[in-house]
């Protein structure tokens, strides 16, 4: 499992206009808020820098490649409380809670603060794994309209990053679409009277990076499916109450 980076640059996002619920409950069970954050770095091996300018530079083979500006359209979020598997048409039937929320634009600002991106109420308990899907809203569908009433230019785009391959400047414009099952280990424990916190890390420094560790060229379509598998990939989730971008449990190292 990727291991968060000790100086685990983080993100700014986008704060949920109006109140953001569970869409499902569980008789008998008291609610908990539950912040979620977000954050992004990278693994050692990926020769991770920030410096003053505050950009992430990755560094394989013989190339060099700077990331200044990273986002995001994250479009569905669950908690699972079983190991049933996908949530179904009923949550409450396969032990899960929905977060209804609309698509929402994480940006990814390399910066070293961790920042929260929204809060919840969910039933207290233990939970097994966290759903999410990154996917381009498309005009027409259901929740869409106001999204991209303020960012027309998602449509059919799901990931925009800029900055510099090897000292050339890039925009890489892509619309992958990801189901992410990210499992607790150990399991995540929402408890009243508790700070309850789950962060959200992705490992930016591996999205343009092939196996052998050298860097590729976001520019070439040639790789485009490799950055869609990266992205796909580059995410995990992990209880983080003190929200300082580590794993609580110590799984980080």
């Amino acid at each position: 499992m990727p291991r968060t980076s000790r100086f685990s640059v983080s993100l700014v996002s986008l704060l949920l206009s109006g109140a953001v619920v569970a869409c499902s409950d569980v008789a008998g069970t008291s609610r908990v808020p539950v912040s979620v954050s977000v954050a992004s770095g990278g693994a050692g091996a990926a020769a991770v820098a920030a410096g003053p300018s505050r950009v992430v530079t990755v560094a394989g083979g013989t190339n060099t490649l700077v990331i200044t500006k990273a986002q995001l359209v994250l479009a569905r979020i669950e908690l699972h409380r079983g190991t049933t598997g996908s949530c179904g048409a009923s949550d409450d039937d396969n032990g899960c809670t929905e977060l209804d929320l609309d698509p929402m634009l994480v940006d990814l600002p390399v910066t070293p603060a961790i920042e929260q991106a929204f809060t919840v109420s969910i039933p207290a308990g233990t939970y097994n794994e966290l759903e999410a899907k990154i996917r381009a809203p498309r005009a027409g569908e259901d929740r869409t309209a106001a999204f991209l009433a303020a960012h027309p230019e998602f449509a059919g785009r799901s990931v925009h990053v800029e900055g510099t391959f090897n000292g050339t400047p890039f925009v890489f414009d892509s619309a992958p679409e990801a189901g992410l099952e990210l499992e607790f280990q150990p399991p995540l424990t929402v408890a009243d009277g508790v700070t309850n916190n789950i962060t959200l890390h992705v490992d930016l420094s591996s999205w343009f990076m092939d196996g052998a560790g050298v860097v590729v060229d976001p520019g070439n379509s040639a790789n485009a499916a490799l950055i869609a598998w990266n992205i796909e990939r580059s995410f995990r989730a992990f209880e983080d109450h003190d929200r300082d971008g580590i794993d609580d449990h110590g799984s980080d190292g």
